[in-house]
């Protein structure tokens, strides 16, 4: 049975200790999962919160924010669907604090371009990263539903100073209010117990 020569093993053994260092020090990875939001139909001012999410203590100084709602509508070959009318990066985000407030980048309605810097150094990479406001005046059919993506947009994807995001996208449902949801269950039954054959009983 032969040995490996000694010099071999000591080469084997250092390169192990490189690549383990290699993976401790590799920055970790953000992480934007947008969901699938559910909102009233018919209804402005609607808010949805977009959170940030990190592996490892990763900083920010700055974040390049796009939104888009039905592949930004029909100008861009997408579907006419809610408005973004808001977008908050500052308040109650990572960025509250630490900020030279937000531009609009000649946003549209179902596209939405925005970017933020720090006023100096970074901020945490974890915690709210935006509040949306939309607006689905117009749009009053239950279950209707668009893509919201802040990934595959127009302008490109959401990405951070000096960092690119793991972005999954997600989408809106137009879903009633409990209210107008338990008034058409309760139509519902009332029609099934309408329907319901009497039934008669012998003298």
């Amino acid at each position: 049975m032969s040995k490996r020569p000694t010099h071999l093993v000591a080469v084997a053994a250092l390169a192990a200790c490189v690549v383990l260092l290699a993976a401790r020090s590799a920055p970790g990875e953000l992480y934007i999962r947008v969901d699938n939001v559910k909102l009233l139909p018919d209804t402005p001012g609607q808010a949805v919160a977009i959170w940030l999410t990190t592996d490892a203590a990763d900083r920010v100084a700055g974040c390049n924010f796009n939104a888009e709602i039905g592949g930004a509508g029909p100008a861009f070959g997408g579907i006419d669907g809610p408005r973004i009318t808001g977008v908050d990066l500052v308040t109650g985000t990572i960025f509250d604090g630490n900020n030279r407030g937000q531009t609009n980048l000649n946003s549209l309605g179902q596209l939405a371009m925005y970017s933020i810097v720090t006023d100096g150094g970074t901020v945490p990479a974890g915690g709210l990263l935006a509040t949306l406001t939309i607006d689905t005046t117009g749009f009053t059919t239950p279950g209707s539903t668009w893509t919201l993506a802040l990934g595959q947009t127009h302008n490109g994807p959401t990405d951070f100073a000096p960092d690119l995001a793991i972005i999954t996208d997600g989408s809106i449902r137009l879903v009633p209010e409990p209210a107008a949801a338990a008034l058409l269950a309760l139509g519902g039954l009332a029609l099934l117990i309408r329907r319901r054959p009497a039934r008669t009983t012998k003298a």
